[in-house]
């Protein structure tokens, strides 16, 4: 028999629930699964995109025989305090993001690309890279 939660005893009834099917459900409980769901989706394509444009700027630098810095408070440190890019003949800013070449030499980082696109040499000393 089944016994409920007052004590008392059905001897002629099961004591079996009836099944819930995914059919069954609330409306509200397909909401969170599917925002859910597409939420974790989004999340993962914005953590993606980031990945692959991380990895695309790494590999140009790579390519071009640069390293990638970002220029902060401190210039002195780099030796580039009151200098300009002998590209396109601006200031180094703070918060810029700088190529500096194996010979030691900075350029604002797009410079520099658009410079290592035309030719492989330093724009300062023409080292090779």
């Amino acid at each position: 028999g089944c016994s409920c939660s007052l004590g008392l005893v059905y001897p002629s009834k099961p004591c079996t629930m009836p099944p819930i099917t995914f059919q069954d459900l609330p409306l509200n409980i397909y909401m969170v699964i599917f925002g859910t769901g597409i939420f974790v989706f989004v999340l993962s394509l914005i953590f993606c995109c980031y990945f692959i444009s991380k990895l695309r700027h790494q590999a140009q630098s790579q390519r071009f025989g640069y390293k990638e810095v970002v220029l902060k408070g401190d210039a002195r440190r780099l030796d580039v305090h009151g200098q300009t890019c002998a590209v396109c003949l601006e200031d180094f800013k703070v918060k810029e993001e700088l190529g500096v070449l194996p010979c030691q030499h900075a350029f604002h980082r797009k410079c520099l690309l658009k410079w290592l696109e035309v030719r492989c040499v330093c724009p300062m000393c023409n080292h090779p890279m």
